[in-house]
């Protein structure tokens, strides 16, 4: 559901991109975002906000993707920051947006100073360096000290453009609500900006050709300790209407999108009035027009991107994803197979919830995907016999595990623990249902990552704390 299908700056030899449909003469100002895969769904949400708003119709709207895939990391980073460079010096006014998760921060981090370094070494003061996304909300300071000169968080729907405006004519923003940023060496944070109604703002960015499933749910009321949805988003749901749903569906569908998918936290809570419970009702009155619109095969509800929480499953629940959507799968977010833990980190169902939940999917002839979380903190080995029986009960039954090692993220009750190691017996015995097709997801790596990560932002802040004699 994405497009990247783009036309050239004119008078450009950077790798930059303009989808605008508009061929006229360069604006004097312009936001450039920096495009990764993963912020591609953040990108293209905050790219429909900034084209309906009438204050930046003069605007131009970039954006730059660093090739990593194809040359050394350093060189990309060195071509990205030429890239900004250039740009710089065709503006009045630049400013260069990045997104992105904890998982990020080392790549992130390497980047902005190297583009930091050259915009000084270029004399360049016309740039403003942003980021937003759940790690910079999470730890805007350390954000801050990275290179960037303001972060915004939280929601952006309404900080960013609002900034946008005031920077481009060079009023003050310390009144626009959700930014943090440095005043000379004194901290500001302008306060967390009101929560949106999702109805009001668009999910994607059909002018650019930016597209991302629907954000159908923002927010999460169960406030597990390793998640930062509730804590970054508030922990009451809130739900795009069908109207505005069904509304920007037709027009990516006018567009060319083949498959609907949605993006919420909890999927079967959709339109219930605690974001907890089962309304059965205002699904199937999402479901239905779009099952009409797209043809059911190519609607998908709770699978990827989103999941179900199993205490939410039901034969009827079910029966509405078969009448309406193509999804052959469900992703269950179990995350142990200890009911202490379970209890520990706020999951709020228990392990029986879970094994109801997958046989029901499974009588559906539909395949059960259940997520789980190795090395969470406190996590002792009787938690981890504990979830290696519940994986040898749902894989005998026919489900597959989806597996993940713990990662402190910024903002959570979590963030400061160390990060998860994966018991030597478990991987293994994971290494195993993996050569039975039992077993899947990216556990190794993040375990690398999440280490690597804590080590930098564990250097970052004692870096800060020699330099400012213990104060952050």
């Amino acid at each position: 559901m994405t497009s990247d299908s783009s036309n050239s700056i004119p008078n450009s030899a950077a790798r930059y991109s303009n989808n605008s449909v508009a061929t006229q003469k360069q604006a004097r100002n312009a936001i450039v975002f920096i495009e990764y895969s993963y912020n591609r769904y953040s990108l293209a949400t905050l790219t429909g906000v900034l084209e309906v708003d009438k204050r930046l119709e003069k605007m131009d709207i970039l954006f730059l993707r660093a090739e990593k895939k194809k040359t050394l990391e350093d060189e990309a980073n060195r071509q990205l920051a030429n890239d900004i460079v250039a740009l710089g010096s065709s503006y009045d006014t630049l400013v260069v947006a990045f997104s992105f998760h904890t998982p990020n921060v080392i790549a992130m981090g390497t980047t902005i100073a190297l583009m930091k370094q050259y915009l000084e070494d270029a004399k360049l003061n016309n740039v403003t360096l942003i980021a937003g996304g759940p790690h910079p909300a999470g730890d805007p300071i350390g954000t801050l000290h990275m290179g960037t000169d303001v972060v915004i968080v939280g929601e952006g729907e309404v900080a960013l453009p609002e900034f946008l405006d005031r920077r481009f004519a060079n009023t003050s923003y310390s009144d626009v609500l959700g930014l943090a940023y440095f005043q000379e060496e004194d901290y500001k944070f302008t306060g967390r900006p009101k929560p949106i109604d999702l109805s009001d703002y668009p999910p994607f960015a059909p002018k650019y050709m930016r597209f991302s499933p629907i954000e159908i749910g923002r927010g999460c009321p169960w406030a597990c300790k390793f998640c930062q949805t509730p804590f970054l988003m508030g922990g009451k749901m809130r739900y795009r209407s069908v109207e505005s749903t069904l509304h920007y569906a037709e027009i990516g569908h006018s567009k060319g999108f083949k498959d609907v998918r949605f993006t919420t936290p909890v999927s079967f809570a959709y339109g219930s009035t605690d974001g907890r419970s089962v309304n059965l009702a205002a699904i199937e009155e999402l479901l239905k027009p779009l099952s009409k619109l797209f043809g059911k095969e190519h609607v998908y509800f709770g699978s990827f991107p989103s999941e179900v929480r199993p205490e939410n499953i039901s034969a009827e629940a079910l029966t509405l994803v078969q009448k309406y959507c193509g999804n052959d799968n469900l992703i269950i977010g179990a995350q142990s197979g200890s009911e202490r833990m379970l209890k520990a980190i706020h999951r709020g169902h228990g392990v029986d919830d879970v094994i109801r939940a997958t046989q029901l999917i499974l009588d559906f002839n539909m395949a059960a995907n259940v997520d789980f979380i190795y090395g969470m903190p406190g996590e002792t080995e009787e938690d981890i016999e504990d979830t290696k029986l519940l994986i040898e009960k749902l894989t005998s039954m026919g489900a597959r595990v989806h597996s993940h090692s713990f990662m402190p993220l910024v903002g959570t009750p979590f963030s400061s623990e160390a990060p998860g190691k994966v018991d030597d017996g478990m991987r293994d015995w994971l290494e195993q249902l993996r050569g039975k097709g039992l077993e899947y997801g990216n556990w190794k790596s993040q375990e690398i990552i999440a280490e690597e990560s804590t080590s930098f932002m564990a250097e970052q802040k004692s870096a800060l704390q020699d330099t400012s004699g213990g104060k952050s």
